[in-house]
């Protein structure tokens, strides 16, 4: 996010899988999603449509809550 925010004005992201293909039932594709979007909030993710999440690079806030999830997980390694 801070290599993409000196650049770019906002980030558009959609969950799938990396190959294209999944295995998965559309219940487990669902809830997959769901998780998805609750992480990517935490750092300011919002959604659009359909599965699509975007971010504003250039707000404080997105850099305030990876600043915080960052602290969270150093914490986390240290214990």
């Amino acid at each position: 996010m801070r290599r993409l925010s000196a650049d770019c004005v906002a980030v558009v992201c959609e969950p799938g899988s990396a190959d294209g293909q999944s295995e998965q039932t559309d219940a487990e594709l669902e809830q997959a999603r769901g998780k998805l979007a609750a992480v990517w909030a935490q750092i300011g993710f919002e959604p659009f449509r359909e599965h699509v999440h975007v971010l504003d690079c250039h707000l404080q806030e997105p850099q305030d809550l990876l600043a915080a999830r960052l602290k969270e997980f150093g914490e986390m390694c240290r214990t």
